[in-house]
C-alpha cells in the first residue's frame, strides 16, 4: 500500500550539441524522465534553424503519409547537424515527390471522380422509374454541358433564361437536372455552392437512363477503386526505392527533439538536458546513453522547484485514482487517500447496493466494458462488494427467500441497518483527521497541528461516548482543555486563544454533522430493500408467467441504473466532501514522463 508519493529525482547531463537529440531520446526510451530546462527564458533559441524544414515536412505529411513507408529508426539519429540532417531528408522527400507528381496528379483526379459517383448514388436513386437519357446529357458538349444541381429546400435555382432544367423528386433536397451553356458551368457551379449546394457533371461513363446508368456507376467505381490502389502500391515502391523510410525516421526524431526540448539549454559546444527520473539509478542512465554511443556522467542534484509526485499504484488500484484527481495531485508531505479510497468506495456502494444477482450484473457489465474504458475495475469491485453484501443480506433480485442472510434483512432491522454506517462513518472520519496530523508532522508541524489535531479528537469522541456513557465525558473536556494549553503556548492574547477555541468548536460541530451524512448510507440501503420488495410484489401479482418474468427483469434493470447512478452519486460525495476534505488538499505536481517517438508513427497535422 502507498500511504504517500515519493519524489522524482532532479539530473543533468551535460553532453556535446551534437549527442543532444540522441541523449534526450535514449532516457525517454529505456527510463521514465521528464524534461525540464533552467536557464536564461530570453536567451536565444538554439533549435530555431530546424523549424522551417520541419515546419515543410509536417506540410507534406498531412497530404503524402499515406503513401510513404514506415520511418527507419537506427540506433542514432543524425551523425551531422541535426539543420544538415533535416535539409538532407528533406530534400529526399521533395525528390520523390517531383518524381511522383505525374502519379499523384491522377490519384488525385481518380479521388474526386471517385467522390463525385458517389454523389450520384442517391441521384440516380430519385431518377428510378424516370426516362430521362443520361447517356445523351453526358454527350451534350461542346458547347452545351450537363450538369445535376442540389439545392437545400426552398431555394430558388441560380440558372437563367439559357439553361434548360428538369427537378426530379430528392427528399428535404432540390435536385435538377440541367443543360447550360458551356460557358454557364463555372458561373453556375460558383452560385450553386455560394447557397449550399453541390453542382455535379454528368459522369462520360453513363450511357443510357438510369437504371442502367446505376449499374455504369458501379462499374466505373470498382474501376476506379483497383486504379488507386495500384497508383498507391506504386508510389510506395517509389518511396521505398529512394530510401524514404531512414529520412522519415530523421524527419521524425528531430521533429520530436523540437517539441521537446524547444527550452534547452545550450551554448556553442554543449547542451544541460536536465529534468526529473523516478529512478535514482544512475548506472542505468549511463547505461541507455552508452548503448547510443553517448559517453556522459548523469549527475543528481538538488532541484530547482519542488519536485513533481510519483505514484505507484497497481493496475487493479489505478481506476480509484479518479477520486482523488478531482481534488489535485497528493503533495509529497501529505497522505496520498487512493488506497483508502479503493477500500471506502466499494464498501459503501456495496453496503447501500446490497444484492447479489444485482451485484453479479454489474460485475458482467464491467468485464464487457473493460476494453472501453479503463475504470472497469472500479465498477468490477463494485460488483463484487454488491453481490458480497447480498449474501451478508440474503437477497438475490429482491427474493429473499432464495438464501439465508449471514446477517440481517434490511427492512427486519432498521434500525441496526442505519446505525452501522454511522459507526463506520465516525471511524472513517477519525481515519480523516489522523492522516491530517500524520501529514503535519511529515510537513514538521506534528507539534503545535498535531495537539490541535488530538484535541479535536479528544472532544468529538468525547461527545460521542457521552451517548453511551456520560462519565466519558471527561474526554472532551480533556480535549478542550489541551487546545487551550496548546494555544497558550503558541499564542499570548486573548483575541487569539478566543479563535483558537472557536476553531475547535467549529470543526467539532462540522465533525458531527458529516456523521450524520453517513446515515444516508443505511437509508439508501432501506430504500434498495423497498424497491426490491415492490418490484417482487409487482411480478408476483399476475399469474402469466411470462408477464411476470418480464416485470420482474424490466424491474430489477430499472433498479440497478437508477440505484447505481444515485448511490455512485453519494460515494462520491461523502469521499469527497467528508473523508478527503479532513486531511487532503491536492497541490502537489503530476510527474509527467515524456514519451519517446516511437518508430513506424508518422506524425500528421502537428503544423
Amino acid at each position: 500500500m502507498q500511504f504517500r508519493p515519493f519524489a522524482a529525482q532532479w539530473f543533468e547531463v551535460v553532453v556535446p550539441r551534437t549527442d543532444a537529440d540522441d541523449t534526450m531520446e535514449a532516457l525517454a526510451r529505456h527510463a521514465e524522465v521528464q524534461f525540464e530546462w533552467e536557464g536564461d527564458p530570453e536567451a536565444p533559441a538554439p533549435l530555431d534553424p530546424l523549424r522551417q524544414p520541419l515546419a515543410r515536412y509536417r506540410q507534406l505529411a498531412d497530404r503524402y503519409a499515406r503513401f510513404w513507408p514506415a520511418p527507419a529508426y537506427p540506433k542514432r539519429c543524425c551523425d551531422l547537424p541535426l539543420e544538415t540532417e533535416a535539409r538532407i531528408a528533406l530534400n529526399r522527400i521533395e525528390h520523390w515527390l517531383e518524381t511522383a507528381r505525374p502519379d499523384l496528379d491522377r490519384y488525385d483526379a481518380l479521388g474526386k471522380e471517385q467522390a463525385e459517383l458517389e454523389a450520384w448514388r442517391p441521384i440516380l436513386t430519385g431518377l428510378e422509374g424516370s426516362e430521362v437519357d443520361l447517356g445523351r446529357l453526358a454527350r451534350a458538349g461542346p458547347a452545351l454541358a450537363g450538369l445535376c444541381l442540389t439545392l437545400p429546400g426552398g431555394v430558388d435555382p441560380p440558372v437563367k433564361g439559357r439553361t434548360l432544367t428538369r427537378a426530379i423528386t430528392g427528399g428535404d433536397r432540390q435536385i435538377l437536372l440541367a443543360l447550360a451553356p458551356e460557358a454557364e458551368r463555372e458561373r453556375l457551379a460558383s452560385a450553386t455552392r455560394a447557397l449550399g449546394g453541390h453542382c455535379l457533371g454528368i459522369p462520360a461513363c453513363f450511357q443510357d437512363g438510369p437504371r442502367a446508368s446505376a449499374l455504369d456507376l458501379a462499374a466505373r467505381g470498382a474501376q476506379i477503386g483497383r486504379q488507386l490502389r495500384h497508383l498507391e502500391q506504386g508510389l510506395h515502391r517509389l518511396a521505398a526505392d529512394q530510401g524514404l523510410d531512414r529520412s522519415l525516421g530523421v524527419l521524425q526524431r528531430i521533429d520530436w527533439f523540437l517539441q521537446t526540448a524547444r527550452d534547452i539549454h545550450c551554448d556553442d559546444q554543449v547542451c544541460w538536458i536536465t529534468g526529473w527520473t523516478n529512478t535514482s539509478d544512475r548506472s542505468a542512465l549511463e547505461g541507455a546513453l552508452r548503448e547510443v554511443g553517448v559517453e556522459a556522467p548523469v549527475a543528481f542534484h538538488d532541484p530547482p522547484a519542488p519536485a513533481p509526485s510519483i505514484t505507484a499504484y497497481p493496475l487493479l488500484l489505478q481506476p480509484f485514482e479518479v477520486f482523488t484527481r478531482a481534488v489535485g495531485v497528493p503533495g509529497l508531505r501529505e497522505a496520498d487517500p487512493t488506497t483508502w479510497v479503493a477500500l471506502l468506495v466499494p464498501l459503501l456502494f456495496g453496503y447501500m447496493c446490497g444484492d447479489l444477482g444485482h451485484g453479479l450484473v454489474i460485475l458482467v457489465a464491467a468485464l464487457l466494458l473493460r476494453q472501453r474504458t479503463r475504470l472497469w475495475p472500479l465498477l468490477a469491485f463494485c460488483g463484487i462488494a454488491a453481490a458480497a453484501f447480498g449474501l451478508i443480506y440474503g437477497d438475490i433480485f429482491g427474493y429473499e427467500h432464495l438464501i439465508a442472510p449471514l446477517w440481517v434483512r434490511p427492512l427486519e432491522e432498521p434500525l441496526l441497518i442505519l446505525l452501522v454506517p454511522l459507526v463506520a462513518g465516525t471511524l472513517i472520519l477519525t481515519l480523516g483527521v489522523t492522516l491530517h496530523f500524520v501529514g503535519t508532522c511529515w510537513r514538521g508541524e506534528g507539534g503545535s497541528r498535531g495537539l490541535s489535531d488530538l484535541a479535536q479528537l479528544l472532544v468529538y469522541w468525547g461527545i460521542l461516548l457521552m451517548f453511551l456513557d456520560p462519565r466519558l465525558g471527561w474526554l472532551a473536556v480533556a480535549g478542550v482543555v489541551l487546545c487551550i494549553a496548546n494555544q497558550v503556548r503558541i499564542h499570548r492574547s486573548p483575541a487569539e486563544l478566543a479563535a483558537g477555541f472557536g476553531n475547535l468548536a467549529q470543526s467539532t460541530f462540522e465533525l458531527l454533522l458529516n456523521t450524520l451524512s453517513f446515515a444516508r448510507v443505511g437509508a439508501f440501503a432501506l430504500a434498495h430493500a423497498a424497491l426490491q420488495s415492490t418490484v417482487v410484489i409487482l411480478s408476483g401479482s399476475t399469474d402469466i408467467l411470462p408477464l411476470a418474468i418480464l416485470t420482474a427483469i424490466i424491474g430489477n434493470l430499472l433498479v440497478v441504473v437508477l440505484e447505481g447512478v444515485v448511490v455512485s452519486i453519494q460515494t462520491t460525495r461523502l469521499v469527497l466532501f467528508e473523508f478527503f476534505v479532513r486531511f487532503f488538499e491536492g497541490e502537489g505536481r503530476q510527474f509527467r514522463p515524456t514519451a519517446a517517438p516511437r518508430p513506424g508513427v508518422i506524425k500528421e497535422g502537428r503544423g
